[in-house]
């Protein structure tokens, strides 16, 4: 159509060119260009296929950007909560330090009273002793003088020392010394507590002073048996109730060195699970209870709180980014609590029990997922990499005991069994016993009952 095309411009215009070069030339000029449109569609493909691999890394940083922004939103809310919770608390307790403090005062002034009332009854004290004193001056006089009486009978015979009696009105009797056993037998009639000694028992000491020395006969007037001991029993130990925990392990202090391995893994993919323990919390936080990480996702299965943000939430994630926050009532109270958690793939329902009570449950929750097998199981630390990149923010600091791992769903009668002792439910495939290796100061210490768990 072009040669055509060319021949009739060419009578038209009476070209006197010869048509077939000039065809040629086109020809060569149309090669030209279209090798270099070639060349221009394979540098604008290879510049496409540039632009949308930088155009997915784009969309990859900024989903993190976003993810990023919003956890740090969620954190600012959270820090932002937990201080005006920190300025209720302390309100609180300044309100019950005032209190104390008014208590403490009423305290005082009733004790300053009590120390008055201490003062004078030590006045009265002090003097009834100066009184005492000066009886007991007199008494002496009066027993040296009977002592001068009674050496002078030795000379003149009891006769005569009873006619001089007679005359004083007084009449003197020969009183036997008693044996020693019989003494010490009426000592220890006397009351255990001092109190005073009656006339007649002080004159019979004094009679006696006739044959024993006078300070022996004064010692044993106003010696009086001790206060026996009464024997300390001992409050025996409360019986052990929960019998079924077999170990527990320890974890001493927040550091990316304590954490423990497992010798085994999950060999098939989960679809359910129930993950129950007994622990006790020694931190203000909950730390990391279980990290299971595998090549496509480091958060493939985490039991987690950080040592920032609300302190009293557990995040518990399956498949990054998907989490669920569970709260913690009281369970950062240094005692010991009863955590399971259980998750189905059907409908994604999941159940969060502590102390044997529902706390939460949900649905929706990564329904028709499935976790992975061939991973790596770590108890006490987050794993940002296989086996590694650990946090001390999301260290565990306490005690783990009883910990196992079923792949189903245990019912509200095993999850109540459990808690109370009555026994393990069958089929759990991981559990204390499957140990491999403790890292750091962590210790693995055997005790069969919870009570025993020190």
């Amino acid at each position: 159509m072009t040669f055509t095309h060319l021949q009739s411009m060419a009578e038209n215009y009476n070209i006197s060119n010869n048509i077939d070069s000039r065809f040629q030339v086109l020809s060569r000029q149309f090669e030209r260009i279209s090798r270099e449109l070639c060349a221009f569609k394979e540098m604008t493909e290879h510049s496409l296929n540039s632009l949308k691999s930088w155009t997915k890394s784009l969309q990859k940083k900024t989903k993190k950007l976003d993810s990023s922004l919003a956890n740090m939103t969620r954190a600012l809310r959270e820090n932002n909560h937990f201080k005006i919770r920190q300025i209720q608390k302390q309100r609180t307790v300044l309100s019950d330090l005032s209190n104390k403090i008014q208590k403490q005062k009423s305290h005082i002034s009733s004790l300053e009273s009590l120390r008055n009332q201490v003062q004078h009854g030590m006045r009265d004290l002090q003097a009834s002793l100066k009184r005492h004193q000066a009886q007991i001056t007199k008494l002496e006089s009066q027993m040296q003088g009977m002592f001068k009486i009674i050496s002078a009978s030795k000379d003149r015979g009891l006769d005569s020392l009873n006619s001089i009696r007679k005359q004083q009105g007084v009449v003197l009797r020969h009183v036997q010394p008693k044996p020693k056993s019989e003494e010490n037998k009426m000592r220890a009639r006397l009351p255990s507590e001092p109190t005073e000694v009656p006339q007649t028992y002080k004159m019979l000491y004094v009679w006696q002073s006739t044959i024993q020395p006078t300070v022996q006969a004064e010692e044993e007037l106003f010696q009086l048996p001790l206060r026996q001991k009464i024997p300390h029993t001992q409050t025996p130990k409360e019986e052990a109730r929960i019998c079924n925990v077999g170990s527990m392990l320890l974890f001493p202090s927040a550091s990316t060195e304590n954490y423990v391995t497992f010798q085994r893994s999950f060999r098939t993919g989960i679809h359910e699970l129930s993950i129950c323990t007994w622990l006790k919390v020694d931190a203000k936080y909950l730390g990391t209870i279980l990290s299971y990480a595998t090549e496509n996702n480091d958060n493939m299965l985490v039991l987690y709180g950080r040592n920032s943000g609300i302190l009293d939430i557990m995040n518990f994630v399956i498949g990054d980014p998907a989490y669920r926050e569970l709260s913690l009532p009281n369970i950062l109270d240094g005692h010991w609590h009863h955590l399971c958690i259980i998750w189905s793939s059907i409908e994604g329902r999941f159940w969060y029990y502590l102390d044997r009570h529902l706390i939460s449950t949900g649905s929706k929750f990564q329904k028709g997922y499935e976790i992975q097998p061939g991973g790596s199981m770590i108890l006490g630390q987050e794993q940002d990499s296989i086996g590694g990149d650990f946090d001390e923010a999301e260290s565990f600091v306490g005690r783990l005991a009883g910990f196992a791992l079923w792949t189903r769903s245990l019912s509200p009668g095993e999850v109540s069994g459990l808690a109370s002792g009555k026994g393990v439910p069958r089929g759990a495939v991981l559990s204390l016993g499957d140990v491999d290796q403790m890292f750091g100061s962590v210790q693995h210490i055997t005790c069969e009952c919870l009570e025993h768990c020190i």
